[in-house]
């Protein structure tokens, strides 16, 4: 009886809905109390600001170049290890017959803006926020490192594939596991949501 009753509230719930108008329907979230309106728009001012600061000559000269120069000697030392012969010269990798220059756009550093971005907009404690953007910017440099890794073993073993896999396949690859990342976050280590 009370599975029915639960049924049927159910369904008049659904008639009623179905009722409503478009603009009734997202008239909620047009405003900035809504938490799922405030973490888009929070998030999006976030990714804008941080696009413009990271645009700037200085930013790119003191910051782009230097770390992008440590990445190369690090995925060079990874390359060591795994038995290649291979030289770094500032953001050049070279060895066994191939050479890669690492772009500014193959640092990570954006895609570290994006998630500290989706983590400092969504409602959780500022604790849960540090740990998600310390332990999520190391995680997306080490996966940075190893994407550099592998593409100059594809640009050794199958050069004719190196640029689909670089532009189509490894860039994918990357942006689902941020998002991955960013969801295992909000899924499992975000504990409360504070109430407003």
């Amino acid at each position: 009886m009370g599975t029915k009753t639960r049924a049927e509230s159910r369904s008049e719930k659904l008639k009623r809905s179905g009722n409503i108008s478009f603009g009734q329907k997202i008239k909620p979230f047009l405003s900035f109390k809504h938490p799922i309106t405030r973490f888009c728009l929070l998030f999006l001012g976030l990714l804008a600001s941080s696009t413009i600061l990271l645009g700037f000559k200085i930013i790119e000269h003191y910051l782009y170049d230097s770390v992008t120069e440590i990445i190369a000697s690090q995925a060079a030392w990874i390359l060591k290890t795994l038995g290649m012969e291979v030289t770094t010269s500032g953001i050049i990798i070279s060895g066994e017959g191939f050479s890669v220059k690492i772009g500014a756009n193959c640092n990570a550093i954006f895609e570290m803006f994006l998630f500290l971005s989706a983590v400092i907009a969504f409602p959780a404690l500022l604790k849960e926020k540090l740990i998600g953007g310390i332990l999520g910017a190391i995680f997306i440099y080490l996966i940075n490192l190893l994407r550099i890794a592998f593409l100059f073993l594809v640009g050794i073993y199958s050069p004719q594939y190196f640029e689909v896999i670089h532009l189509y396949i490894m860039q994918s690859v990357y942006i689902v596991l941020i998002a991955m990342l960013w969801l295992f976050w909000v899924g499992n280590c975000v504990r409360s949501v504070p109430v407003e």
